[in-house]
């Protein structure tokens, strides 16, 4: 698949007030986004996401490197700009407006008049579920409604690249479930979709590649298929006695689940699972399942942030000495 957005070691430094009061907020940073996919771009607070998608929108100017978007670098010219929709954390529309008007107002900016902007108003409407709320004043609206406007307003000038920041945040699981099915929807017609979020369940569920910033740097950028391992062994076994359950869980076996006669054990990359499936056999436990346990999102996450932070606080130790 083509890149619709490429940075080639992009840098962003804010200076600061004072001599040595700089802040680098993105090193170096190679990054593609693909045609068609889902990347997730996370990181914990302060990585520099916010400060990637404030250069690929043009709001500020790199330091250094350079950003190409649908392989172009003017990435300010109206062709850029009507193809790429956004939806930031947080995003306020006037109460006293109308979501038919909200979205009226966003696609004029885009240039869109007459027909072609109530034809245009009319289909993201339907899209995101808001045609029968599109009457009443953003002042009623819930948070899910506001967020679905939002999305709306995103999509009102047909972009080809969609920049979602925390598209599901404070939203109930319905909510979520919908917006969700929304974005799946977009990517299968063949849009691109950035997203930053912390929702990281979220993102796991439809994310086609993932990407993960830490101080400023892109740590690890892959699939998610190839980015999560299968780190432990979950064995459900039926008829587990309450003896037998605390003699493995003081060898380290964790119990995930209990319903009924089953019994769903987490067994330690570092545990020996045929030990574990002995144990249970001696306390009449019969088998049910044994399967490869994959690792979470939310798991390689802390793994990589938590591995950068030693490798940071070792450099820091370095330099002091």
């Amino acid at each position: 698949m083509a890149a619709v957005i490429e940075t080639d070691k992009l840098t962003k430094i804010y200076e600061g007030a004072l001599k040595g009061q700089d802040v680098t907020a993105l090193k170096s940073l190679d990054l593609e986004v693909r045609e068609g996919e889902i990347l997730a771009y996370l990181g914990p607070n302060g990585s520099g996401k916010t400060t990637t998608i404030k250069l690929i929108l043009g709001l500020i100017f790199p330091t250094s490197g350079s950003l190409k978007i649908m392989g172009r670098k003017d990435i300010g010219a109206n062709f850029i700009k009507r193809n790429i929709g956004y939806l930031p954390e947080g995003a306020y529309y006037p109460e006293f407006l109308r979501g038919e008007e909200v979205l009226r107002f966003y696609g004029q900016l885009y240039g869109l008049a007459g027909r072609d902007l109530k034809r245009r108003v009319g289909d993201v409407l339907e899209l995101v579920g808001m045609s029968r709320a599109r009457n009443r004043m953003v002042r009623g609206y819930s948070k899910g409604m506001r967020q679905r406007i939002g999305l709306a307003q995103a999509l009102v000038s047909d972009p080809k690249i969609l920049i979602l920041d925390e598209p599901t945040t404070g939203l109930d699981p319905i909510a979520r479930k919908e917006i969700r099915d929304i974005l799946v929807r977009l990517r299968n017609e063949g849009k691109t979709l950035l997203i930053s979020s912390h929702e990281l369940l979220e993102v796991e569920l439809i994310s086609d590649r993932v990407g993960i910033l830490y101080d400023g740097e892109l740590k690890t950028l892959g699939a998610l298929s190839d980015l999560l391992t299968d780190r432990d062994i979950t064995v459900v076994v039926a008829g587990l006695t309450a003896q037998a359950r605390e003699r493995l869980e003081s060898g380290g076996v964790e119990v995930e689940e209990a319903i009924g006669e089953h019994t769903t054990l987490r067994v330690p990359s570092n545990r020996n699972v045929y030990e574990v499936i002995d144990l249970c056999k001696a306390a009449n436990a019969s088998m049910v399942s044994v399967r490869p346990r994959r690792e979470t999102l939310e798991e390689l996450f802390v793994r990589v942030v938590g591995d950068a932070g030693d490798q940071a606080a070792e450099k820091q130790k370095e330099t002091a000495k």
